[in-house]
């Protein structure tokens, strides 16, 4: 396939209902809310800085800022130091911002020494919280995580189907995909087939692994809760880092687009398993098996052991798709060249062009023992040097304002398309954050419903 640049404008599979006027509709990345956040920060912050006192402004505010530089520099700029908490340098405003708050915070406890007044510490109090309120709105703006009050609230609050009583578990009576056509041509929904799909909890345990994941999520479309039901392919989903398997739902509003493409084809959609891959947010395990959990052998064992034993889904690798953003794209590029007899497509979301924690060297010795062979055993770009995958289909989506991750999206593309992947390149406008992944898994649907005959490649 030729290399493809495709700019997408707009949330491209989710029809928005029109906008609401209430407080949880108000948007949180754009218009008047976060501009008012802001102010009233800033003027917090220049509150606290307001001390009539020669040592605050000769020694305390200095040495503030001054150790507050110094946290922000050595966290993001030591390549080698062993306790770096993201693999992935941070964009200069996001780090202005993160010092911005560690800088008011500071201050209001620095004031809070300075005075006997209770009043004074408590508005000092206050308006350092205001100031990292401020300077968290900011990194949200950024990366669009939470675009509106309803988003964070429901991230909070989100309830969860037993997934029996959503339909998993039982066998019921099947229609398949035709040979050479699409399941769409044969499907007619059931009268009594639910209008969305529905979203469980589950705990996919490490019995092979001994990898100890936090909770997954399942999406079953309205096709799969009928009888006879839809037999369909399936998704696994994995998250950036920091991160968990709940941000797909929350901030990529993974319900929200799935039940949209499904009501545009008669209720059908693929199921969707968010997993973990991390443990804890900051566990960067690079999807391998190492002294930070046996990963690899989860996604590739584990969860897919657990899927055929809990759910009735096609079984064929042809209509299972790994699927993530950031860490959890280069992930799924990870699956594609290193289980596809498991995994024959993929949709690679603002991936690395190689696992990472940050550096090379550093990756290689701390999870590989120091040897560059067996690093170079889960490196896709290696791997595809010397392998071709001509089963394997692909989709790399990235933003096209993201200069460090489009550069190795592209690479991955190229590598990819060589070793003779049937694959496609988009880029969406944005950097790295939620308002391209949040698309993205809509455009991501289109194609993997062409790929995996559930409809015809022109449709969705």
């Amino acid at each position: 396939m030729s290399f493809m640049n495709l700019r997408v404008t707009g949330e491209v599979a989710v029809r928005q209902p029109l906008a609401m006027s209430g407080p949880m509709e108000w948007p949180l990345t754009n218009g008047a809310v976060p501009w008012i956040v802001l102010v009233i920060g800033l003027l917090s912050l220049g509150w606290l800085l307001v001390v009539r006192r020669r040592s605050w402004w000769t020694v305390t505010v200095p040495l503030i800022a001054l150790g507050t530089a110094v946290a922000v520099f050595v966290v993001q700029y030591l390549e080698d130091n062993s306790w770096r908490l993201i693999a992935d340098e941070l964009p200069i405003s996001v780090l202005v911002w993160i010092g911005v708050g560690v800088f008011g915070v500071a201050l209001a406890v620095a004031r809070c020494f300075c005075t006997p007044h209770w009043r004074i510490r408590l508005a000092a109090l206050l308006a350092g919280l205001l100031v990292l309120l401020a300077a968290c709105s900011q990194v949200n703006v950024f990366y669009d995580q939470y675009p509106r009050l309803r988003t964070l609230v429901t991230a909070l609050t989100r309830q969860s189907t037993d997934l029996r009583t959503a339909g998993g578990g039982r066998q019921n009576a099947t229609v398949r995909t035709p040979e050479g056509g699409t399941l769409e041509s044969v499907w007619k929904p059931p009268a009594d087939m639910p209008g969305k799909g529905s979203l469980s909890k589950v705990k996919i345990p490490g019995t092979v692994s001994g990898f100890d994941a936090r909770d997954a999520w399942v999406y079953l479309p309205p096709a799969y809760r009928t009888s006879p039901r839809a037999l369909l392919p399936v998704i696994v989903l994995m998250p950036g880092q920091p991160g968990s398997p709940q941000d797909w739902l929350d901030s990529g509003q993974l319900a929200e687009t799935m039940d949209a493409y499904a009501a545009e084809h008669h209720g059908l959609a693929p199921v969707a398993v968010s997993v973990d891959t991390l443990h804890s947010p900051l566990n960067n395990t690079i999807c391998v098996d190492s002294k930070r959990g046996k990963v690899h052998t989860y996604l590739t064992q584990d969860v897919p052991a657990w899927i055929r034993a809990n759910l009735q889904v096609a079984s064929a690798p042809a209509s299972w798709a790994a699927g993530g953003y950031s860490l959890g794209g280069t992930c799924s590029l990870q699956l594609a060249v290193t289980a596809p007899e498991l995994f024959g497509s993929f949709v690679d979301i603002s991936g690395q062009r190689e696992p990472t924690l940050g550096g090379h060297q550093r990756t290689v010795d701390e999870l590989f023992g120091g040897s560059s062979a067996a690093y170079d055993a889960i490196s896709p770009l290696k791997i595809m040097r010397k392998k071709s995958f001509p089963g394997t289909n692909g989709l790399f989506i990235v933003g096209s304002a993201d200069g460090t991750f489009a550069p190795q999206q592209r690479d991955a593309y190229a590598a990819a398309r060589k070793a003779g992947m049937n694959v496609t390149y988009k880029e969406l406008p944005g950097g790295h954050s939620w308002a391209v992944w949040r698309p993205a898994l809509g455009v991501g649907l289109a194609w993997l419903g062409g790929v995996t005959h559930l409809t015809s490649p022109s449709s969705g």
